[in-house]
């Protein structure tokens, strides 16, 4: 049989083919120029995002929220996600509770079960906990690529590169995508780029797939992070625009339809979503601009078979008409309560001023307007270039560059609004920075390569640009990326070394002082509260709710899902009221510990005493039958050039607690070198002008007893385990509480608005 022939022919015929292809295949220089830089910039990516394991830190979930996330992605993993549907979580917001199945977007969880199973498949053995540490990670890792083909599609190859490069090591982007950050905005944002794309790639190419890719990232980032709504309301905006601009395809209305059609289908599956209601203003907006598009094509048709005079009789009839009919049917649905507003927290983006009124979304730090200094710590050389993008998208206003022109325009003004949007910014950024970038070198390129057309137009210019004028604006384009490099690196180990976490996964043995806590409550936390067969609740201001509840595993009254504002009002109460006031108030919440963050008695330094102005003014807002006022607690002072605290501040619960000295001391003693015991405590450090209290109250009865404080074990000082940063409290209630509570509560019923 001839070697032609039979299965060996045959093979040697596939082989000489594969030899014959790569034999006539030339890879371009400037191809492999591409594919190294592109892995430089996901190498560093990745490197800078993994800071806190290559230094040797523990792998910590980072801040308050990831902790939600994390537990719910254990929940899904070991109940599947039909019982995490209707999981009702009993120690969150008592007494009410949480139905976390509906209440959260389940992206992020979803992602890590995901990520779990593909590595289990192919015999990787990791635990969610590792998956949840790595994912930021990974979905930064995809969204460097995927900003890369955003910038290339947009406007060309050398684009997207300088688009991945910002995105790899933007701070703004980096703070929420470092190991450890795990929460929506690590997916939300690659969803956004993604949808960005694919939106894009079907407006120039008419693409039925890429208006389906576009629809499905939407319909993605819906389902998992709440800032879908910019995204989903950008849309009509943009449309409305390229309308106005004469810009109107039909390409753009079957991408812009699909894309609608496709994410409001995905979106509306999950829960939270569905909670929000669809024909509320936000959803309304988009589905409206269909409905205008149709409008829009049909008149284009129509102006083409009746004579101009008949036209514009028809167009005033038409306005006319549809606006008639759309203020009754606004009217009839508002009156009927079928179409909700927009939410106070978006409001408060739109309109910065409203957030005043609001004052639980202003006691969050990164809800305040973005100062100059943030920007430029977050956004570096992108400051200066974003602008220059800007001018060259009004410079050739194509389709394309207007969708660019109005990205970059709103995600500025919502950043500064909020600064906490400056995560909205940062593609936005990279794009028109990277779109600056290659402008400006495009011409000192083709003037050093001897490749610009020599017209009469451009002559003057050729004469004026050399090689070393194109070698002198590469070289300070180098130093400025460079400089924006140290920059990212440098904030990107601060990102890494700071807010670490509460939970450890490895030795069990506490290394901070909030792991001390937590396994405190773990160990003490567990039994009955102060009425039999009910939960021992731990009372704290909002902000540690989840680490309380999630991994201390106990019963928290509010947490960071702030979903019930009067509750947060009442906690704000009691933590403001005198001893005997409040313990009434924490009698009918079956409070049995108070957890105060104390950072040893010093206002500021984000202890609990700098959150008294954000207690007082919720709980003036929310619960004002109550009596917390700003007026009762601060005034000015004499001279009427500042402010002081008044007695009532001083007789807070959240204050004598906060500086609480066992030993009425001041100062502390230098000479204590031992652990803190109950017999040596050692004492409390204070500012002098602030009193130290005990913890009776005016009638002489002892309200509180101290059951744990921490020490500092992640201060260097040498006597840090003097100074206790979080501190418990016991209540030990009066014999006649039932009754002071009852008469308390026949004024003040307990109120509940939960969303």
């Amino acid at each position: 049989m001839s070697s032609e022939t039979g299965i060996s022919g045959l093979l040697s015929r596939f082989w000489r083919k594969i030899v014959d292809h790569f034999e006539d295949y030339e890879i371009k220089r400037e191809t492999i120029l591409s594919a190294i830089a592109m892995f430089i910039i996901l190498a560093i990516g990745v490197i800078v995002r993994i800071f806190p394991i290559m230094k040797g830190y523990d792998p910590l979930i980072k801040a308050f929220d990831p902790y939600v996330q994390l537990v719910s992605s254990e929940y899904i993993a070991g109940n599947g996600l039909s019982a995490f549907i209707h999981w009702f979580k009993s120690n969150s917001w008592y007494p009410y509770g949480f139905n976390a199945g509906s209440e959260l977007y389940w992206g992020v969880p979803l992602s890590a079960v995901a990520i779990q199973g593909i590595l289990n498949i192919f015999s990787i053995n990791v635990s969610i906990q590792q998956v949840a540490y790595f994912s930021p990670v990974i979905f930064g890792f995809i969204t460097i690529i995927a900003s890369y083909y955003l910038g290339k599609e947009a406007v060309s190859p050398r684009t997207g590169l300088f688009t991945a490069f910002f995105m790899s090591i933007s701070p703004a982007y980096l703070s929420r995508s470092n190991a450890g950050f795990f929460d929506n905005e690590s997916v939300g944002i690659l969803f956004m780029v993604l949808t960005l794309f694919f939106f894009i790639r079907a407006v120039k190419r008419g693409g039925t797939l890429a208006s389906f890719g576009s629809g499905i990232s939407l319909g993605l980032l819906i389902g998992s992070w709440g800032a879908y709504r910019y995204v989903l309301d950008l849309l009509p905006i943009i449309v409305l625009v390229l309308v106005l601009t004469r810009k109107l395809t039909y390409k753009l209305i079957k991408t812009y339809t699909i894309t609608i059609i496709t994410s409001l289908t995905i979106g509306f599956l999950i829960p939270r979503v569905m909670r929000n209601q669809f024909f509320n203003i936000e959803n309304m907006i988009p589905v409206l601009m269909i409905a205008f598009l149709v409008f829009i094509a049909f008149i284009q048709n129509l102006s083409r078979s009746l004579s101009e005079r008949t036209f514009k009789q028809a167009i005033i009839v038409g306005a006319i008409s549809i606006f008639v009919l759309l203020v009754v049917f606004i009217t009839i649905f508002l009156s009927l309560g079928v179409f909700t507003n927009i939410a106070e927290k978006f409001w408060s983006v739109i309109l910065p001023g409203e957030r005043l009124n609001i004052p639980i979304i202003s006691s969050v730090s990164e809800h305040q307007p973005m100062t100059w200094a943030e920007l430029f710590q977050h956004m570096h050389i992108m400051t200066f270039l974003m602008p220059l993008g800007l001018y060259y998208c009004l410079k050739k206003p194509t389709d394309i560059n207007i969708i660019i022109l109005i990205l970059g325009v709103t995600t500025i003004y919502f950043s500064g609004s909020m600064v906490r949007l400056i995560l909205l910014l940062a593609p936005a950024a990279a794009l028109l920075s990277a779109m600056a970038i290659d402008k400006l070198l495009y011409t000192y390129s083709l003037s050093a390569h001897g490749k610009m057309a020599l017209t009469k137009r451009k002559i003057r210019i050729t004469k004026s640009i050399g090689r070393d004028e194109a070698i002198i604006a590469y070289l300070v384009i180098f130093g400025l990326l460079v400089t924006f490099s140290l920059h990212s690196v440098n904030l990107g180990e601060q990102f890494a070394n700071s807010e670490m976490a509460p939970v450890f996964f490895g030795t069990g043995v506490p290394a901070t002082d909030w792991q001390e806590t937590l396994l405190w409550l773990r160990t003490n936390a567990q039994g009955d509260g102060i009425v039999p067969n009910s939960p021992a609740v731990v009372m704290s201001w909002w902000d540690y709710g989840y680490w309380i509840s999630n991994y201390g595993n106990a019963t928290s009254l509010v947490d960071n899902a702030t979903t019930n504002k009067t509750q947060i009002g009442t906690v704000g109460t009691m933590l403001m009221w005198n001893f005997t006031e409040s313990v009434r108030l924490m009698y009918k919440y079956n409070v049995k510990y108070v957890l105060i963050n104390s950072q040893a008695g010093i206002p500021g330094l984000g202890s609990d005493l700098s959150k008294a102005i954000w207690c007082i003014r919720i709980a003036g807002a929310t619960v004002p039958q109550y009596g917390v006022n700003e007026d009762a607690y601060f005034g000015l002072t004499e001279d009427l050039r500042g402010s002081e605290f008044k007695d009532r501040y001083y007789d807070s619960v959240l204050y004598r607690l906060a500086a609480y000295d066992q030993d009425s001391g001041f100062g502390w003693d230098s000479s204590f070198s031992g652990t803190p015991s109950s017999d040596n405590p050692g004492l409390l450090t204070k500012a002098s002008q602030y009193p130290v209290y005990d913890l009776t109250g005016d009638d002489g009865f002892t309200y509180f007893k101290e059951v744990f404080r921490s020490y500092g074990f992640t201060q260097s000082a040498p006597n840090a385990r003097l100074f206790p940063l979080i501190r418990i409290f016991e209540v030990i209630y009066p014999e006649n509480i039932a009754q002071a509570s009852a008469e308390l509560f026949s004024r003040y019923p307990i109120e509940n608005d939960s969303e």
